[in-house]
Parts: structure tokens; sequence; C-alpha cells
């Protein structure tokens, strides 16, 4: 589920820029540590990072061999590392030996060309290997660092969610007396929105446009981004309108984000309004905007329009990618359109287009929702045979089919395979095969299973063992299940009233009604409320034992408690009369309950036929017979 967050208005203010401290501005230079302590705090450096300033790292790439050859050329050195930055390396170590060479030059190349490596650094996603430099570079007095290399350590720090030391380090360009420019704001306002401080965003957004900065379209679309992914996206729609009055150069980005946003929130009709407005205005769709629109339409069922829009986006040149061929298969196959979904794959292939695993997914999980296990196996097979390795969920929705149809020596065989291959169950793996096997009448298996999940390392969550209790339970191994159940109390995990609910029925079922009674009365204790089922399983319980008395009893403190009697209360309760010849009192209670619009289930009407053949026709019953059920 998505995360929903208001954006408050508090008076919150960054230590950086406008710090307060106790209600009264302090000075920003106190309030920020000196550069050097930055490096201070735990962040993890590349476990490859391995150069010095002063030792030759050592390198078999015949690119930066050539280095070599520069050495009586300043200009074309520089020049190559210029151009070497430009294409990128492939290898960190390459990119430490040009550095390392740089600051052997004298006099040092310009702060620039530094720049330019660490850029290409921190794009290779070396953000600790960066900051290593870059502190190496200021304590060796190699070279003050100016706005941009400062942005490149904002930057470093907030890619490794540490935007707090991001600021500090805003905080060290002002001491220096450099003014904070455009990138250390958007880079920041980045990073808070990386860690879903989405409302300090604004807020930082909002005193930069105070300050006269005038935000470009990444700025803003990094906000609308952050707005979208916490669900404002009302507000993400107002930031939208106001970049349009402020000629702020709303892109496809921006309005693809939002469009978005809208279906995925189901508001597919308000989506294609901002389509309609994005077109008018000049702004041409791209994929992400067309595969969003389908999207949105899919999960509404219109498939007309989908498919009209998949021709609209055809003809406008603009080619469907993976993901938009998936999220048609998958919705086809999850209403049951498989053979549709068939046509989509091949269309897709024919487009040269190659299915990925989450479209092999897709139509494997549509396979088994239809039963059609054989089919579905083929799917996996295929999905081997043509290079793409299956992952978990490909397996979870397998075992699951297996599962579902009592076929669990292929489920476990499936699930051995995957440990085989090397892929580790997932909690829902292993709680699917747990279901499976208590469902088959093997609860003692399942609980073997159970120790191999938390031998992987995979902790049970409470659905997992309440799965293993009413497995336990239901094929009569009382004892396991209360043990397990005492061994879940032990380690901390809170049940909820339905695992109560489960051992209690248990309990009842095994004809342990004091061991009942006694987990019954003791859930107030635990701060657990009983619910309907609970009182249901009770009452039913004491019926079955014979206190008829304690059972009414307890009926009427469940209606005292707020909860009036289901169905299911209803016939458990008739029953109960029934069995101890209360008759007159069973023909009241299900006069009552069909007049409640409740039918009578199946063993109520057997026992009701079977009162019928022992003391001739009856009017009342063969009346109650007749109502609809």
């Amino acid at each position: 589920m998505m995360k929903r967050a208001v954006i408050a208005s508090s008076n919150l203010r960054y230590g950086a820029v406008f710090p307060v401290q106790n209600g009264t501005p302090m000075s920003t230079i106190s309030a920020i540590p000196f550069f050097f302590s930055l490096t201070n705090h735990p962040i993890h450096h590349d476990h490859n990072f391995r150069a010095s300033f002063h030792s030759q790292t050592c390198t078999t790439n015949p690119k930066i061999e050539v280095v070599n050859s520069f050495s009586s050329s300043r200009t074309m050195f520089l020049k190559f590392v210029t151009d070497q930055c430009r294409g990128g390396f492939t290898d960190l170590d390459d990119a430490l030996v040009l550095f390392n060479q740089m600051v052997q030059l004298q006099p040092l190349p310009s702060i620039a060309c530094f720049n330019q490596i660490l850029g290409t650094i921190v794009r290779m996603k070396h953000y600790t290997t960066a900051i290593s430099l870059l502190k190496q570079m200021e304590l060796l007095g190699i070279v003050e660092p100016g706005v941009c290399s400062l942005n490149i350590l904002i930057n470093c720090y907030c890619h490794l969610n540490r935007v707090d030391i991001g600021f500090s380090v805003l905080g060290r360009i002002l001491k220096l007396g450099f003014e904070a420019d455009r990138i250390t704001l958007t880079t920041l306002i980045r990073g808070l929105c990386g860690e879903d401080r989405v409302g300090q965003a604004v807020e930082l957004f909002n005193d930069m446009v105070a300050k006269g900065f005038q935000p470009n379209v990444v700025t803003c679309a990094t906000i609308i981004n952050g707005l979208c992914k916490t669900g404002n996206t009302s507000a993400a729609i107002g930031l939208l309108k106001k970049m349009e009055e402020r000629n702020w150069g709303a892109n496809n980005v921006v309005y693809g984000t939002i469009i978005d946003s809208l279906c995925k929130d189901k508001l597919v009709s308000e989506a294609f309004n901002l389509f309609s407005d994005m077109i008018s205005k000049g702004i041409l769709p791209n994929v992400f905007t067309y595969t969003s629109l389908i999207h949105g339409l899919c999960s509404s069922n219109q498939w007309k329009e989908a498919t009209r829009l998949l021709n609209e986006m055809v003809n406008r040149k603009i080619e469907p990618n993976v993901w938009t061929f998936t999220i048609l298969v998958d919705a086809l196959c999850k209403e049951g359109k498989i053979a549709e979904a068939v046509d989509i794959v091949e269309v897709m292939i024919q487009r040269s287009e190659v299915p990925n695993v989450v479209t092999y997914n897709a139509l494997m999980d549509g396979y088994c929702l239809q039963g059609k296990l054989v089919e579905a196996k083929k799917i996996f097979d295929l999905m081997v045979g043509r290079g793409c390795p299956p992952n978990v969920h490909s397996y979870s929705i397998l075992i699951n089919g297996y599962c579902k149809k009592r076929r669990m020596a292929e489920a476990v065989r499936l699930f051995q395979e995957m440990s085989q291959s090397g892929l580790t169950p997932d909690t829902v793996t292993f709680t699917t095969i747990i279901g499976g096997l208590c469902h088959s009448g093997k609860p003692l298996a399942a609980q073997e299973i159970i120790k191999e999940m938390r031998a992987c390392g995979q902790d049970p969550n409470l659905m997992t063992y309440s799965i293993l209790l009413d497995g336990l339970c239901k094929n009569h191994h009382l004892v396991e299940a209360m043990a397990l159940f005492q061994e879940i109390e032990e380690i901390g995990l809170h049940l909820d009233i339905v695992a109560h609910n489960i051992l209690i029925g248990g309990m009842c079922k095994a004809g342990k009604l004091e061991a009942a009674r006694e987990l019954f009365c003791s859930l107030s204790t635990k701060g657990l409320q009983p619910n309907i089922r609970t009182y249901n399983i009770m009452i039913n319980g004491l019926f079955n034992e014979g206190l008829l008395s304690e059972a009414n009893m307890l009926l009427e403190k469940m209606e005292e408690s707020g909860f009036s009697p289901n169905g299911y209360t209803y016939n458990i309760i008739a029953q109960g009369f029934l069995r101890h010849n209360e008759t007159s009192r069973a023909l009241q209670l299900l006069h009552e309950m069909v007049e409640k619009g409740f039918p009578a289930n199946a063993s109520t009407v057997t026992m009701l036929m079977d009162l019928s053949d022992n003391s001739g026709p009856n009017q009342s019953v063969l009346e109650m017979l007749r109502k609809p059920m």
C-alpha cells in the first residue's frame, strides 16, 4: 500500500539554511560541524577502494597504460582524462589510476579536472569512494573544494540516505563564503524525498523560492515525484499549475509522473484530462505516459479503451516496451482472458520485445488461477528454455497452484528444486508450502518446514503460524498445537484473536472444554476482545457438552457485547437444542432465524428431516424446509 502523508506546515528549518533554536535564529557557522568531521560519520567505504595518493595502482587495461606515453605532454594527458570521463569507466580501478597520476602532476590540474573524474566515479555509484577521495584532497592540501565539489559530496551522502550529513556539507559551503546554488538545493530536496521526508522537502522548496532561487524542471519534478509517491497527487497538481504560471518549464516527465499517480489512485478520467491538457500544450507523451494510462484502463476493466490507446501509441511512433505489454498480459490473466494474453505475448515477440520474468509469471499465474497446471508448468519450462531464469515469485506461483490442487508431491519437488537452484524461498513461499501440507493432512511435515524456514533466516509471521496451528488442530494434533501456541507466545509474537479462535476451536472439538474456557477467559488479560466467531466456537462447545444453560448465558453476554447472532450462531444453537430433545425451543429459534433472513444449513436441515421422519409430518418443519436457503 502506498504511504499517504499530509504535508505539514511546521516551523521546521534546516540548520544549514535557516537554523532555529528554541524559536530564535542561531549562527549558521556555529550550527554546522567542520567539514573534516563529516568523514567520522559511520559511512562504510567501498571494499575495493585501494588507491592511495603516493602509490601506483597496477592495471592491465591497455587504455590506461597509454597514459604513460603522455607523461611528457600535460595537455594531452588531461585531454585523455576528459575523454575517458566522457566515455565512462567500466572499472573503478581505471578511474583511480588516472586520479592517482593527476595528484602527482605539477602544477596540479584545476578543480574542474578533479570534479570530472569524481563525477564519473559517482555515476558508477561508488559514492563512498568519491567521499574518501574528496577527504584526501582536502587533507593533503591538494585543492580547496568549491561549490561543485561540495555538491558532489552532498549528492553522495544523499544517495547513501544520509541527507543529514548533506545539510552539514551545505553549512560548509556557507562557511567558506560560497552561496548554495540550485543544484545544491535540488540535491538536498531529492535526498529528503528519498528518505520519505517529503513534507520537509516541500518546505525547503518553498524556502528556496522565497529566497529568490528559480527552480528548474528537475527541482519541480523531484518534488512532484515525492508528492505522488506519498499519495499527495492533488498537491502535485497544484505545483504543476504553479510551474505553468511561472514558466518553470513542465515537461512530459512531470506530466507523466502525475498521470501515473492518478491512474494508481484509480482516477483514470482525471488522468486522461491531464493527458489531453498535456497534448494541447504541445508536450508529447512518451512510452511511460501511455503505459501508465493503459495500466489505469486495464485496472478499471476498460479493455477496448486500452487497446485503442495501444494502437494510438503505435501510430504516434511510440514503441510499446516490455512493461507496456506485460501490464496488458497481467491484467488479462487476472480477468481469466488467457487466450488474449497469449496473443499479446505473440505480438510482443513479433515486435522484438523479449518477455521478461514478470511477463512469464503473469501467464503462469493466469493458468494457475484457472487450475490449468499443465499449461502453467509449460510456461515455466519455456521461460527456462529461453534463458530467462525464474525468480522466487515464479516458483511461489507454481507451488501455490500445486498446493491448491493438493498435488503436494509436485509442490514439494519444486520447492526443493528452488533451493537447489540457489534461490532462497521467501515468507510467501514457505507459508504456501506449509498451508498446502496442512490442507493435505500433513501438519507434522509442515512443522519441519517451519524449522527449515528458521534455518534459512526467515522468521515465520503470524499468518504462517496461524496456518500451522489450524492444520495441527484440524488433523487432531492438539498437543503439538498447544506446544506451538506456547512457543509463539514465548518468542514474543503477539497472537491475534484469529490464532486464539483456532486453538479454542481445536480444544472444543477435542473435548477439552475446560482448557478452551480457560483460554477464552484469558483474552481480556492479553488485550484481546472476543469476536462473534469466538463466541460461536464457545457456544457450540458448550452445547456439545450438554451445558445448555451456560451456552444461553454466553449468548446473552455476546449480545450485551454488541454482537448480534449470525446465521452460524442460530444454526449451532438450533442443532444443540435438537440434539438434546429441546424441539420446541429449536423450532422457535429457527423461525426467528428465517425471519431475519438466515437460512438453515445442511446439518440443520438433516436434523429437521430426521425429526419429521420419526414423529410423522410436522407442518412447522415442512414450512421451515420450504424457505429459500
